[in-house]
């Protein structure tokens, strides 16, 4: 008989004999608990990054003092939870915070109900908030990004509106600073922290968190099972508003005011934050625990940074680099953690068009809308029979076609315009429209890509800084052409650009995370080469490119509109004649099925990232242009605007949609904010605008099929 070498056992027999005892090496340990617990990985990085902070500061460590500042930085991520673990999203957290504490400092202190009684009621409000915007999520069947980015835009409105200019509290109502501090020896933010926690497990003792899980592991088995998905739903919003509760009393006892200008805070790092503590963004897994070691982590890793004095250049780009190494860990580790814009979607809706004088064995198949879309418009009305249901039926199939209601929109919004403000109609005031339409538009082509994908890019306006800043700054201080910089600025999107793309189809992690970290790194990698340089100063045929009165090759039409019309004209060539274009709507329909097809579906998700990459960095230089000078801040605004253009438009996560429609949406959006600044409405009522166009136009052609139409 051959020699046969055995391996040594990891089993041994307990003293009893009885049972056998596994015997584990550290590695195995450690890896043991970042698979199984949820909260492992963040825990390990936040132990790390404490003992180091500790050993830094000399055993100064403030708890109380510590705890205090991180309380409302830690409670943004625990109200941000609940839902994304129901296989939800909340955007709306970040302003729901802050709302709920003006609601105090503006409305309940000043009225005499600044005391004990002030906590139900801010309670309340945070809970209601999210009740509502659970309803509506469910009641009218739309994405959950989506209502929370309406949401988030409309509490920013309303924030502006409720307190303008920073309010602070007066004498009689100091009682609440001690939240941020000490109440007796017991840190303050013990309570604000420990009642969420106490809650969340009180809540063991009944169905709803088992339940909870269980739909957002598989809602549609949870559905089959008896389970009332909507009520688990609903009931995981208003919990994160409660929560979120408790964030604006830990929020106001920490800087003892309001100040509307910070609703957006905490509103993308509260999600980085539940991703580092290993709650996944498919839902079904994931607890507060991990949730608050992941923002403890962030806030301690800051704060570390800024102790050794570091440029905050490289504070950004250290962050971005830590974020991106976290999740690609945890994605390795536990790789259902991540999943999120890259999880295995229902099979789309087939709907089979029949040529005329053919048979079926002709006829030609064609992808509808996941979910539904707008064929779900169509169900009624079709069921009912009789004429109202053919015309009915028309409209949906023309609406499927071409952006019909957005077209109507548009010029019913000119014509009102024209009517009631003077001088709307003139080619100058069109000219400027187009302008403003164009650069939104333009910082919307890679968005439109990622969300035809199912995706998400938060660093489009870091590459718009970026962008305008290689091609101005960097000239300034080394004397770089403006060739040479453009060239180094286009590689750079390129190749960083591709790796995110890279990085979330290998790790399935959810683009949220990864393009938010990319936008943060490039920004920081910019900065640092420019040092004190922070500002760039656009040259004058940068301006000439993106003013109104400018034209093109002697025609009177601006130099950026007739770019953006190329552009146009281009996307759709690309989109629907090209291999490229179809490759990238089978990705977005289905990625598996995509992957049985042979579709290279990794080459697809990093030509996509890149391309918004790069499209955002071009348009930098027209907005820096535009705006005679480039700051770090200066991409902010079209972020959010570059999704708003795109949802309006007509296309939904994971599609059907093209950039024809996010190109109407830019041109909706920018006329409509147009004509209401021409009638005095504040910047308020621009953000609560946006919001509700948002819901309006999604709750139109984008709702989701119901549930119990796909179990």
């Amino acid at each position: 008989m051959a020699n046969v070498k055995m391996e040594p056992a990891l089993e041994t027999r307990s003293a009893s004999g009885r049972s056998p005892v596994v015997v584990r090496s550290t590695k195995e340990r450690l890896t043991h608990l970042t698979q199984h617990h949820s909260y492992g990985f963040a825990g390990l990085l936040m132990v790390a990054v404490l003992v180091v902070t500790i050993v830094k500061d000399g055993g100064n460590f403030g708890v109380s003092d510590q705890l205090g500042i991180a309380a409302p930085m830690i409670l943004a991520a625990m109200a941000s939870a609940p839902s994304i673990i129901g296989r939800g999203f909340d955007l709306s957290i970040s302003p729901l915070l802050v709302f709920c504490g003006a609601v105090y400092v503006v409305w309940l202190a000043p009225h005499g109900l600044g005391g004990a009684i002030a906590v139900p009621i801010v309670l309340g409000v945070g809970l209601l908030a999210g009740l509502v915007t659970g309803l509506i999520i469910t009641l009218l069947r739309i994405q959950a990004v989506v209502v929370t980015l309406g949401m988030y835009f409309a509490l920013q409105g309303v924030n502006l509106l409720i307190a303008p200019n920073p309010a602070s509290l007066g004498e009689g109502d100091r009682w609440i600073y001690h939240l941020a501090g000490q109440v007796g020896p017991i840190p303050g933010a013990v309570f604000t922290l420990g009642v969420p926690v106490l809650i969340w497990y009180g809540l063991k003792r009944i169905p709803f968190r088992g339940l909870l899980y269980a739909v957002g592991s598989n809602d549609a088995t949870a559905f089959s099972s008896g389970v009332n998905v909507t009520a688990v739903r609903v009931g995981s919003y208003a919990l994160g508003g409660l929560f979120a509760g408790f964030g604006g009393l830990a929020l106001t006892a920490l800087v003892r005011s309001t100040n509307a200008s910070t609703s957006t805070q905490y509103a993308l790092i509260a999600i980085a934050a539940v991703v580092l503590g290993g709650t996944s963004l498919a839902g079904g897994r994931g607890g507060l625990i991990g949730v608050a070691f992941g923002a403890f982590t962030i806030y301690l890793f800051q704060n570390l940074l800024s102790s050794f004095e570091v440029n905050p250049a490289w504070l950004q780009i250290v962050y971005g680099a830590i974020l991106i190494i976290a999740v690609v860990i945890q994605g390795a580790l536990v790789p259902e953690a991540g999943i999120g814009g890259l999880r295995a979607k229902r099979m789309p809706v087939l709907h089979r068009h029949r040529r005329r004088g053919t048979g079926p064995e002709l006829s030609t198949l064609e992808i509808g809308p996941v979910g539904g879309g707008e064929g779900d418009l169509a169900a009624a009305p079709v069921e009912a029979g009789g004429a109202v249901a053919r015309v009915w039926g028309s409209l949906v199939r023309i609406q499927e076609r071409f952006p019909l209601i957005q077209l109507v929109a548009l010029a019913a919004v000119f014509a009102f315009g024209v009517i009631t403000l003077p001088g709307l109609g003139s080619w100058v005031s069109i000219r400027s429209i187009l302008v403003l339409a164009a650069l939104v538009g333009l910082a919307s082509c890679g968005q439109t890509l990622l969300i035809l994908m199912g995706g998400f890019d938060l660093s489009v306006s870091g590459f718009i800084v970026a962008g305008g800043l290689t091609v101005t700054a960097l000239n300034l201080k080394y004397g770089i052409s403006f060739g040479a910089a453009l060239a180094l600025a286009l590689v750079s999107a390129t190749v960083l650009g591709g790796f995110a793309g890279y990085i979330c189809h290998r790790f399935r992690i959810n683009p949220l995370v990864v393009t938010l970290a990319m936008g943060s790194l490039v920004i920081g990698l910019v900065k640092v080469q420019i040092g004190e340089q922070a500002n760039g100063y656009p040259t004058e045929w940068m301006q000439q490119l993106a003013m109104p009165v400018t034209k093109t090759f002697g025609i009177g039409i601006p130099p950026a509109v007739s770019i953006w019309i190329l552009v146009v004209v281009l996307f759709g060539i690309v989109l629907h004649r090209t291999r490229l274009g179809r490759n990238l709507f089978a990705t977005g329909a289905n990625p598996r099925a995509a992957d049985n097809a042979l579709i290279n579906t990794r080459r697809v998700w990093m030509a996509a990232f890149a391309f918004s990459a790069v499209t955002s960095t071009l348009v930098g230089i027209l907005i820096g242009g535009f705006a005679g000078q480039v700051v770090d801040t200066g991409g902010d605004a079209y972020l959010f605007q570059s999704v708003v253009a795109v949802i309006v438009g007509g296309t939904i996560f994971g599609g059907p949609g093209d950039y024809t429609r996010t190109a109407i949406g830019a041109l909706f959006i920018t006329l409509l904010i147009t004509v209401l600044v021409g009638h005095g409405a504040s910047k308020a009522i621009e953000f609560i605008v946006y919001g509700a166009i948002i819901l309006v136009a999604v709750a139109i052609y984008g709702r989701e099929r119901r549930l119990r139409d796909r179990v």
